[in-house]
């Protein structure tokens, strides 16, 4: 059997779970765009009025002001809110696009198919990176979705469409090594649940989908840098407002970096369930024999 067979076996029995979920559609697909219609609507211009580039004002004081702007002008050139939003929107969903994901692993626990395929000599990284491969490619597909949908809905240029796609492949990289973790480490539904909802919306405050990263303090906005959501949302901010591959060389290298970081874990945790389902199967072949 061809090496990379089991691997792609995995990623389509994946994408095939997903795309029969009502959830993927209504959650991680309707529900990001409606709400950047929603606040399209509020703030009532859509992205269409082009401001001159002007020099950059002082952070507002809150989100709300940042809806009420017409433009807000960081850096190179002008962002409005519309813009800000479908990013925010775009970073915050994908988390949870993830988490969907992570569900296969806990259900291929306790069907009990990760013990027979870890039983096989389908070495592990095969396993874990057909589920990451999985998550990343549901993270590309839900990106150009928002981007075709805010494009069409609110007229937003996703200016330098490869610099983008480069940055939501090593953002799905990054999420959804932390994800594989979680659900690897999870040993039920209700408790990789609990683990996506802190994640969440701890995620989606500090790295700016809640509350626009200009408004928040010098301590946060160090934070907000640090987390892969706010990494991936500071390069596309950083692509809209005109940028090249160049202005997002750090995001990509370091979102990367916590890919790499967090697969290795997950290989880690890999191994020692293996060893506790080799040690198993030792014990119940044992009880066989003292049976016979």
């Amino acid at each position: 059997m061809h090496p990379t067979r089991p691997l792609g076996q995995l990623l389509l029995l994946d994408l095939r779970l997903l795309a029969r979920s009502k959830i993927f559609y209504f959650k991680l697909v309707l529900l990001p765009l409606a709400l950047v219609c929603i606040i399209g609507s509020l703030i009532g211009g859509g992205s269409g009025q082009e401001a001159a580039p002007v020099q950059p004002p002082q952070p507002p004081a809150s989100f709300a002001a940042v809806l009420n702007m017409e433009q807000v002008a960081v850096h190179a050139g002008p962002l409005n809110a519309v813009q800000y939003e479908s990013v925010a929107m775009a970073v915050m969903f994908s988390i949870l696009t993830a988490f969907e994901l992570a569900h296969s692993i806990v259900d291929d626990r306790l069907k009990g198919a990760l013990g027979r395929i870890r039983s096989s000599p389908l070495p592990a990284w095969q396993y874990g990176f057909g589920k990451l491969l999985g998550i990343t490619l549901a993270v590309c597909v839900q990106m150009t979705v928002v981007m075709a949908g805010t494009r069409l809905l609110f007229g937003v240029h996703w200016s330098h469409v490869p610099g983008v796609l480069l940055v939501t492949l090593a953002y799905g990289l990054a999420i959804g090594s932390i994800v594989l973790c979680c659900g690897l480490a999870a040993g039920s539904h209700s408790t990789i649940s609990s683990m996506s909802t802190p994640i969440l919306y701890g995620f989606s405050f500090l790295g700016g989908s809640f509350v626009s990263k200009y408004s928040l303090p010098d301590g946060l906005r160090r934070i907000q840098e640090l987390l892969p959501n706010g990494k991936a949302l500071n390069g596309y901010l950083a692509l809209l407002r005109g940028g090249g591959f160049r202005d997002i060389r750090g995001e990509v290298l370091e979102l990367s970096a916590l890919a790499l970081a967090f697969f290795a874990a997950a290989l880690f945790i890999l191994q020692k369930q293996g060893g506790h389902i080799h040690a198993a199967a030792a014990n119940d072949r044992q009880a066989n024999q003292a049976d016979v």
